[in-house]
């Protein structure tokens, strides 16, 4: 990440402390990988346990890259899950999507080389 990226998030508030660890928001990461050249975000559900609460869907990210000169497309995949064990209890009604958001902000991390956690898998 760019230190001029890095001050453009934190002044957006999109960089948050919590509990002296630094964690940037999902806005952040999707401002973020426009910057990089996204085209395409998807996600999709791979379990669902409705009956006790349980989602995970898998996320893809795809952008255009510049490497040696030439203008390249790039994949990138992962998977993020939401559980009523790993999720407040403000989030239970929205479980579902958290796990879709979860899996999002993973493959933008990605796609970003962004080191740091997303908030929103921690919440």
């Amino acid at each position: 990440m760019q230190p001029k990226e890095l001050e453009y998030l934190k002044s957006q508030g999109w960089i948050v402390d919590r509990s002296g660890q630094k964690f940037i928001r999902y806005a952040g990461l999707l401002w973020l990988a426009h910057q990089k050249g996204l085209f395409s975000l998807t996600s999709e559900p791979v379990f669902e346990d409705p009956e006790n609460g349980g989602y995970c869907f898998r996320a893809v990210a795809k952008g255009f890259r510049f490497f040696n000169d030439q203008v390249i497309e790039v994949t990138f995949e992962d998977q993020g899950d939401a559980f009523p064990y790993n999720t407040g209890k403000m989030i239970k009604p929205h479980i579902r999507r958290m796990a879709s958001t979860r899996a999002k902000a993973r493959v933008l991390r990605d796609f970003c080389g962004v080191g740091i956690s997303s908030l929103e898998e921690i919440i």
